[in-house]
């Protein structure tokens, strides 16, 4: 079982307070990632991933007013036992960008379904959960898109998979953005 499908079921043993208590500090986790991220790039790298952090940051916004709205404060509970997607990677070369991009996949494909999982059951706000689920999914193919990229960038170019990621952002023109919707 991938660590996205151990989320999901130990999710769906939980109740609803304690899943928007993921979904929201995941988030959180989320737009740190991204941030971070951000602050390692430079060119359309750096702004690829300071326009996720931010659009985070804003699910995590809309998150808190559902749950004050239903459970009356924003004291939310974060459940114990199961991890975020994203972890502390130290990204130094294009070799470590590429691996914290395939950890945002996880991450952004979980967030999806867990937002799947709440239309279902929340279906008082089933709209804005579909509209979470589909933003997750734009984000995730433009991840995709900007992992392969570089995957055959340095499929080609061998020497790049080393480089800082720097050079790589200040090398590349990388022509997606978080509102890219193509598919394969």
């Amino acid at each position: 079982m991938n660590i996205e499908e151990e989320i999901v079921k130990k999710l769906e043993n939980l109740s609803i307070k304690e899943i928007l208590g993921y979904a929201i500090a995941s988030e959180e986790d989320a737009e740190k990632f991204y941030s971070e991220l951000a602050t390692k790039l430079g060119g359309l790298l750096k702004e690829f991933f300071t326009q996720l952090s931010t659009a985070e940051r804003g699910h995590k916004e809309i998150l808190l007013r559902i749950y004050k709205s239903k459970f009356g404060d924003e004291n939310y509970p974060v459940p114990e036992g199961i991890p975020f997607a994203e972890t502390t990677i130290k990204v130094e070369t294009v070799r470590n960008l590429i691996e914290a991009m395939k950890i945002a996949l996880t991450n952004e494909k979980t967030a999806e379904r867990v937002y799947k999982y709440l239309a279902e059951k929340m279906p008082e706000h089933r709209e804005i959960f579909k509209f979470l689920a589909t933003q997750e999914r734009s984000h995730y193919e433009s991840l995709r898109a900007h992992k392969e990229f570089l995957e055959d960038t340095v499929e080609s170019k061998p020497e790049y998979i080393e480089a800082p990621p720097t050079y790589i952002s200040s090398q590349l023109e990388i022509p997606f953005g978080p509102e890219y919707r193509g598919a394969r």
